[in-house]
C-alpha cells in the first residue's frame, strides 16, 4: 500500500484538504496530512490531520520516540534512559495525545513551540509516534448469561507511524556539496557531503542542463546532523534520449521545512 503525505496547511492552500478528506474507502488505513513537521522562532505553531479510511472507529495513541542516525545515515532506536541531548520533547506542547477517529470524522492535532528565554541556536529533533487500533465491536457469546444483543469491544493492532519533529532555536548554517559521482549502466550513484549545524531536507534531481527541466528525481531526502555523506543513486534512463553529458544533479531544499540551500554538479 502507497500512502501519500501532504502538510495540512499546504493542502489547504492548494484546495487539496477536502479532497484528501473524502476519498473513496479504497484501502483499510490510518492516514496523516504531513510526513514532517518544523518549527522554529519564525513558524511556531503547525498542525496535520489524521483521517480513516476505515469503516470502523480507531483508537489512536500519539507520544515522543527517539532515533539516532551514524555518520552514514544508518537509523536506530534511541536506547538512552534520559531523553538525548537534541530531544525536541521539552521544547514543544502538542494535543490531543489520544483520540478516537471516527469513518469520516478526521482529528487535527495542534503543535506549538515554547518559548525559552536565552538560548543558543540549535536543532532539536524528536518523533511523533501516531499508533492506532481498529475498535471492533463482536457479539457476546462466550458468556453465557450475557445478553445475546450485547456486544463487546476487541482491538486489532495496526502500523506505527512515526513523524520526525524538526525545531530550530536561531540562524544555524549549513553546507553540502555532491562527491563520488559514478555511472554504473543507466544509474548514476553518488554521495551528498553534509557539514553545519542542521539537518537537510529536500529532495535531488537529475536535471537537463540546457532547460533545467528534471529527468528523474528523489524526494523527501534527510541528512540528519549526524550524518556527513548520504549515498543515494538515481535512473539516468529517459524517454528523450538525453545525454548523460546533457546531465547535471541539483539538490533544493524544501523552503517549507525552513531551508534554502541549493546545489548543483555537472555529471561527467
Amino acid at each position: 500500500m502507497r500512502i501519500k503525505f501532504l502538510t495540512a496547511k499546504l493542502a489547504a492552500s492548494l484546495g487539496l484538504l477536502s479532497v484528501m478528506l473524502t476519498m473513496p474507502l479504497t484501502s483499510n488505513a490510518v492516514n496523516l496530512t504531513t510526513y514532517r513537521i518544523y518549527l522554529d522562532d519564525n513558524n511556531r505553531s503547525e498542525s496535520f490531520i489524521v483521517f480513516t479510511r476505515d469503516v470502523v472507529p480507531e483508537d489512536c495513541t500519539l507520544n515522543m520516540k527517539h532515533f539516532s542516525f551514524d555518520q552514514n545515515g544508518k537509523m536506530s532506536l534511541y536506547s538512552g534512559s534520559e531523553l538525548p541531548a537534541n530531544s525536541a520533547e521539552e521544547w514543544v506542547r502538542f494535543s490531543p495525545r489520544n483520540f478516537v477517529i471516527q469513518p469520516g470524522k478526521p482529528q487535527t492535532i495542534r503543535f506549538s513551540m515554547r518559548r525559552k528565554p536565552n538560548t543558543e541556536s540549535q536543532e532539536y529533533r524528536s518523533y511523533v509516534s501516531v499508533a492506532c487500533e481498529d475498535i471492533v465491536a463482536e457479539p457476546a457469546q462466550k458468556d453465557p448469561n450475557a445478553p445475546k444483543d450485547r456486544p463487546t469491544v476487541s482491538v486489532k493492532p495496526k502500523l506505527v507511524q512515526n513523524v520526525p519533529l524538526i525545531i530550530r532555536t536561531g540562524p544555524l548554517d549549513v553546507e553540502a556539496s555532491f562527491s563520488d559521482i559514478q555511472i554504473k549502466g543507466n544509474i548514476v550513484h553518488g554521495n551528498i557531503l553534509r557539514s553545519g549545524k542542521r539537518s537537510l531536507y529536500g529532495r535531488i534531481a537529475l536535471v537537463n542542463k540546457k532547460n533545467d527541466e528534471e529527468i528523474a528525481f528523489i524526494d523527501a531526502v534527510s541528512v540528519y546532523p549526524e550524518t556527513t555523506s548520504y549515498s543515494f543513486e538515481i535512473s539516468a534512463l529517459n524517454d528523450d534520449n538525453i545525454p548523460v553529458e546533457q546531465m547535471a544533479l541539483k539538490f533544493i531544499e524544501d523552503e517549507i521545512y525552513g531551508g534554502s540551500l541549493t546545489i548543483q554538479k555537472d555529471i561527467k
